[in-house]
This record gives structure tokens, sequence and C-alpha cells, in this order.
């Protein structure tokens, strides 16, 4: 290799590495602040794999350089757990302690609202019958007034194992009621929205009694991006119909959609922070936070908590897919009174978003320390 050409790649290796370093940033800095790290952060797994693609290239030719990118991945190994975890063991059960399953779900309006009967299933209604989780909280709730779809008479009578329920509603257009849903087996003492301002999206928690416990289940649906199939569509036909000027009008107008939802997101988790943080009780936060894992949503919300992909899960995990589109937005967190088992997520495809799922095992005392 001539030395101008190793330079060449020299540079570019800096440059793979600041991406990294970007991303970092934009973990932790609010995109009110600095939009540039947040649309980073949607580039993370293909700048891990740059990074390691040059540590390879570098060590073939025996030079050590390969520590640039080697350090880079040490230094970010903690983003980079969040976006693809490697956990090799199984995590056991835990007899000692209550378990708790919780199932979250985006249901696209309750599977676009079709009637549940026994002989014609609503596929989202019966898998989460089947799941026979203890809490389960449901984002894009939907009733309608039509009686040919899913009614709010049908809702109670089809979920009527689970006597505890916290609805709240967002929006209320086209005879249908949109919002979130928090079910529980468990009495509920309390039920609140978390006070921030949008005009389809919303977080609520709920305070459930379990045992000697009380525990605050935040159920959320953070600032969609609101790219429509249409952009999707557009997005989609580029490769069969290339240009540089179509490129650059996409570009432009996801980017300016998106730095709206990345303003208004960064808001609205420093409120469910808040909540987080001036709980009097153990805390269970999950849902649609729509954003990724190297995010600052992601961060802001999570603080000390645990992420039961990150922790018990592997792979990418993704938990949206649509078109060509494939993100982890969706999260179960929960603090350290908790330990986290069997993450699964489902393969119902009847909504844009998959299904997930865990078990969490709650300490039996009463005087539980958080570890």
């Amino acid at each position: 290799m001539t030395k101008f050409l190793r330079g060449i790649m020299i540079l570019i290796n800096i440059f793979v590495v600041l991406a990294l370093v970007l991303v970092k940033i934009g973990s932790v800095v609010s995109p009110n602040t600095a939009l540039l790290p947040a649309y980073a952060s949607l580039g993370l797994l293909p700048i891990i794999i740059l990074n390691i693609a040059f540590i390879v290239f570098w060590i073939m030719l025996r030079k050590w350089w390969a520590l640039l990118s080697l350090l880079a991945l040490i230094i970010f190994s903690g983003i980079i757990k969040s976006a693809v975890p490697v956990n090799l063991t199984r995590t056991e059960a835990d007899s000692t302690r209550t378990k708790i399953t919780l199932l979250s779900y985006n249901t696209m309006n309750t599977g676009l609202m079709k009637k549940h009967r026994k002989d014609d299933p609503n596929p989202v209604v019966q898998y989460i019958l089947d799941s026979d989780a203890d809490i389960v909280c449901l984002q894009e709730f939907a009733v309608s007034e039509n009686k040919r779809q899913f009614q709010s008479d049908d809702f109670e009578r089809i979920f009527s194992k689970y006597p505890h329920k916290h609805v709240s509603f967002q929006l209320d257009k086209w005879r249908m009621n949109i919002g979130l849903a928090t079910l529980s087996k468990y009495p509920i003492i309390e039920k609140r929205n978390v006070d921030y301002e949008s005009v389809f999206n919303l977080s609520i928690y709920t305070d459930v009694v379990i045992g000697d416990d009380t525990i605050r289940i935040i159920n959320n649906h953070l600032e969609s991006n609101r790219i429509t199939s249409m952009d999707m569509k557009q997005t989609a036909e580029l490769r069969n119909d290339f240009s540089s000027e179509k490129l650059a009008g996409i570009t432009k107008y996801l980017s300016r959609k998106m730095s709206t939802a990345y303003k208004v997101r960064a808001k609205q988790v420093d409120e469910v922070a808040n909540v987080i943080s001036n709980s009097p009780y153990k805390v269970i936060s999950c849902g649609d936070y729509n954003d990724v894992p190297a995010s600052y949503a992601y961060t802001k919300v999570k603080g000390n908590l645990k992420d039961a992909f990150r922790e018990t899960g592997r792979g990418l995990g993704w938990t949206y897919a649509h078109s060509y589109y494939r993100f982890r937005i969706d999260y179960i967190m929960y603090d350290k009174s908790f330990r986290s088992a069997n993450y699964k997520r489902g393969n119902l495809k009847s909504s844009d978003h998959y299904p997930i799922q865990t078990d969490l095992y709650l300490s039996k005392s009463k005087n539980y320390e958080t570890e």
C-alpha cells in the first residue's frame, strides 16, 4: 500500500471513530441543544461495522492503527451493548422473588379495530389474551363507535381477566378514540397522565399494589416522527428511480419532520424522567419511545433503570418493521429492585410494531434495597 493511500485510509478511519463519538454525544445531549448528534444515532449499526472492518484491515497490514477503532469500541461499549447486546448465558427464573410477567405492545389501533369473535378473532386481541401477562401496557390502543368494529364494551368484556384498568385517550377522530391502556391483574391505587404537551402522543403512570409492594408503571408513547407510508414509498422508489435532486428533496423533507419530533420528544422524556426520579415506589417504564437505543430519549428515560433486552436479549431485537425500515424503539425498563428473564419479541405482524414481553422478578422482602 502506498503512503498516500494509507494516509487516506487513516483519515477515513478517524472520521468513522469521530462518527461514533458523535453518536455518544447524541445520547446525552438534548436535540434542543444540538440536532446533528441526534441524527447520528440512527447510523450506529453501520458505524460499528465500519470500525470493526478497520480493526481487521489494520491487523491484516500489521499496523498499530487497529488500536484506534478498537479503543473507540471499548470506550463506547455501553451504547454498543444497548444496540447489540451479546448475552451468551440464559437468565434463570428466581423462585425466591415474586414473578411479574409484563407485555408492552403498540397495537396499531388495536389491530385496526377489527371485531373480535371466537370464529374470527382479532389477532392483536388474541395475542394479548394468550400471553396471560400479569400487566399489559398498550400503545395506540383504540376503540370505535362503529358497532362493526372493536368497541369499549368489547374491551371490558373480552379483557375481564384484567379487573383493573387505566385507559387514557389523547385523540378522538373518525368516530374512534386512540390512546394508552394499562391492564393489571393487581389492584390499582393511582392513575395519572404525565404532564407534557402533544397532539397525538402521551404517557401515563399507574401505581399497582403487588403483595406488600407498590409499583409505579409508566406506559409511554413518545412523540412520533410522523413518517407516513407515502414517505416510505417515496424513499423506496429511489432504488429504481434515483437522482441527486430527489434524494436531496426527500432528505430535506424527512429531516424537517424528524427535527421537530426530536425536539418535542426531548421535552417529553425530561418530564418522564422527573416522574421516575420522584417516584416513591419501585418503577417500571415501558412502551414505544419512537427512538433508538443510542438516542437522548432512550438515555434520559433509562437513567439508572435497566433495559430488559440489554440485560437478557441478544442480537438486534428490532421492534419496528415497516417497508425497509427496521429499528428497536420499544422498551421495557425497570429499576434495580427487579431482575429480568425470558425476554421475548413476538412475531405477530398485525401492527408495524412487534409485541415485547419479559418476566420481572421482584424481591419478596418489603425492605429490599436496590443493588
